[in-house]
């Protein structure tokens, strides 16, 4: 079952990022649905632009591949920046081909310069995880939406090749490109919003946090007890959130402000007779922009974080339900099988 505190962040995380005020419609729009419009507005730092598509795939074993996360799809908002993470199955990319699916023309990214694309490097989950965020290490580069292009979905095809040459195989994925804001979103929009409580459902088990209210997981964990010989005992770790506070401005702006204390086992230092805890709070804020639908009752939300890790830039994409009940903000999610709800009330 998803940790209180971990699922927090999921769906907060991403209610947020400052934005630059929405185009006003126009004719200079740019159509979502014409690829070759899109892949010539979009701009990555020292990209060169080619004519045609990439090289296919190589054949050889020593060929480098990335894991196939096509199902995994992506946010954007006009006017900024997304970020495309590169689950590297096998080899060191020393480039990526990176194509608007049905342009005729492709974008060479180089990587061994180190500044290609803006940002590069080597990524490890840390803590506070996103819904959409990938679990195994990333490569990372930026691509920034033109104000102009409309909202909708477009899909991209890409693959990295290394100093031989040596091409991978081609992954896909779908960026949904957002407006914030949204007809009916009055009741919510305006004002700071204090978390009240967080209940996660899976069958008949259920968990409540309370803000300010200490929530104990027990938990069975395996430690060492000299010798070689491990026992697995019960541990009870400690998870609070001390306040978060979610202000939502009218134009889509969002920002959060949270404070979360933790105490888990020290796996350093633990015996199995002797169970070692260390405590950490954390304080952070987190951007996003969102759009809603009142017809439907779905918020989307794109995020912008950045890894405590790395220090990169990431973006990602998810939708919770909202509604206001009782003078109360409540959110809902639903993932494999687990129901999450989420209360805030207005901050006073």
């Amino acid at each position: 079952m998803r940790r209180i505190n971990y699922l927090l962040v999921l769906v907060i995380v991403g209610l947020l990022m400052a934005c630059s005020d929405d185009d006003e419609p126009g004719s200079d729009r740019i159509d979502i649905d014409d690829a070759e419009l899109v892949s010539g507005s979009i701009t990555i730092e020292n990209a060169i632009r080619k004519e045609g598509n990439p090289p296919p795939p190589s054949t050889g074993s020593d060929a480098p591949s990335l894991y196939d996360n096509s199902d995994e799809n992506f946010g954007a908002v006009s006017g900024n920046s997304f970020y495309l993470g590169l689950d590297v199955n096998q080899g060191q990319p020393s480039g990526v081909y990176f194509q608007i699916k049905g342009a005729d023309e492709y974008y060479d990214i180089p990587l061994n310069s180190g500044n290609s694309g803006g940002r590069f490097g080597s990524r490890k989950t840390a803590p506070r995880l996103l819904k959409k965020a990938r679990t195994t290490e990333n490569n990372v580069i930026e691509i920034q939406i033109p104000e102009n292009l409309e909202p909708g979905v477009f899909c991209a095809v890409y693959c990295v090749y290394d100093d031989e040459g040596r091409v991978s195989n081609t992954v896909e994925n779908c960026i949904e490109v957002i407006e914030f804001g949204g007809d009916g979103s009055e009741f919510f929009s305006g004002q700071t919003w204090e978390m009240v409580s967080v209940k996660d459902s899976e069958g008949e088990t259920i968990e409540i946090q309370v803000a300010g209210q200490d929530f104990v997981d027990s938990t069975d964990v395996t430690l060492p007890c000299g010798e070689g010989d491990y026992q697995t005992v019960r541990a009870a770790e400690t998870y609070r959130t001390n306040y978060f506070y979610l202000t939502i401005s009218t134009s889509g702006a969002y920002t959060v402000e949270s404070e979360e204390y933790s105490k888990e086992v020290d796996y350093e230092n633990a015996m199995c007779d002797n169970i070692v805890y260390k405590e950490r709070t954390e304080v952070y804020s987190e951007t996003g922009v969102w759009a809603y639908d009142n017809t439907t009752k779905i918020l989307t939300v794109v995020t912008e974080w950045v890894d405590d890790y790395d220090g990169q830039t990431y973006t990602d994409i998810f939708k919770v339900g909202l509604e206001l009940v009782n003078d109360q903000l409540v959110m809902t999610d639903e993932e494999d099988g687990e129901d999450l709800e989420i209360i805030f009330k207005k901050k006073s």
